[in-house]
């Protein structure tokens, strides 16, 4: 039995496209169409009904995918015990939350690229809401976001967690200066999207009444330029953040109350088939611990836990 067929069942099963399949597996429609008729004519049976808009599997078809989820599993786990990783030639798309980009994600790069040399890899960068919208629809292999995904298809790990600030420029005080408290009840507050864990805990801490300063943004980047401007008081994690603390261009309030903890969940498919994507959790997890050996401000590692 080719395994490349079973892989074209799975996806599409789960994409319900055939179209989305062979973009997912990097071919033609076509080809992915006679991988299912080599299937069907195999086993006897019809593994989907098709129409015009839907793609939708038969009874045959929901008990094939059970053992077909199965067999690349297995496939993968006797890939990682006995291959040569140099010699692996796939493909692994990530999604990565702005601030491990802005932290240890080149390391885990380097340690991808050390390990699998004729590996592609491609980096998606959106929120954790997209980048897990992303992963259910199989675009993505592997998702670092700020949240796990509670679906029972999906498996989640703890990498590490960044600590949050509350963050102002030396200029915003004024003359005469305001007070930290001042500052905290009355500047703009710069945060992360209103689907975010950040903004949900900045409206817990300070009340609904914080609602109407609040300018929820999609990036960090434009974040740290507009307080360095003097335009209001930000919510950011402290590891991004180390260099314009240590040149005294950024400060912290001391008066505000302490923020959650950002974490860094590791998403993927359950059972995971491709072997990449598991060799990349654990490099994920020996790279936040690397990079949290080198002292970090405000950088936690967590044990790597299923959660």
């Amino acid at each position: 039995m080719n395994l490349r067929f079973i892989e074209a069942f799975v996806w599409v099963a789960r994409l319900r496209s055939f179209t989305a399949a062979a973009a997912k597996l990097h071919t033609t429609q076509a080809a992915i169409s006679a991988r299912i008729a080599t299937l069907e004519t195999d086993f006897g049976v019809k593994l989907f009904e098709r129409d015009k808009r839907t793609v939708t599997l038969t009874n045959s078809g929901e008990e094939l995918l059970k053992h077909a989820e199965e067999l690349l599993g297995m496939s993968a786990r006797m890939w990682e015990a006995v291959s040569d990783r140099a010699a692996y030639g796939g493909f692994i798309a990530v999604g990565v939350i702005e601030p491990v980009v802005n932290t240890w994600l080149p390391e885990l790069l380097r340690g991808l690229r050390q390990q699998f040399p004729k590996v592609r890899v491609e980096i998606h960068s959106y929120t954790s809401a997209d980048l897990h919208e992303e992963l259910l629809k199989g675009n993505l292999d592997l998702a670092l976001t700020a949240e796990a995904i509670a679906n029972p298809a999906i498996e989640n790990s703890s990498i590490c967690g960044f600590k949050m600030g509350w963050i102002v420029a030396p200029i915003a005080r004024g003359n005469p200066p305001l007070s930290d408290v001042e500052l905290l009840h009355d500047l703009p507050i710069l945060t992360f999207l209103r689907n975010s864990l950040v903004y949900r805990d900045v409206v817990a801490k300070l009340g609904p009444y914080c609602v109407g300063r609040i300018n929820p943004m999609s990036s960090i980047a434009p974040v740290v330029a507009l307080v360095r401007a003097g335009y209001g008081l930000a919510t950011l994690p402290l590891a991004v953040i180390a260099s314009e603390f240590e040149s005294g261009a950024l400060i912290g309030l001391r008066a505000g109350p302490e923020l959650a903890l950002l974490p860094v969940i590791a998403s993927r498919r359950r059972p995971c088939e491709s072997p990449l994507v598991e060799a990349a959790v654990q490099l994920a997890i020996k790279t936040a611990r690397i990079y949290a050996s080198a002292s970090r401000p405000g950088f936690v590692v967590v044990d790597g836990d299923h959660i």
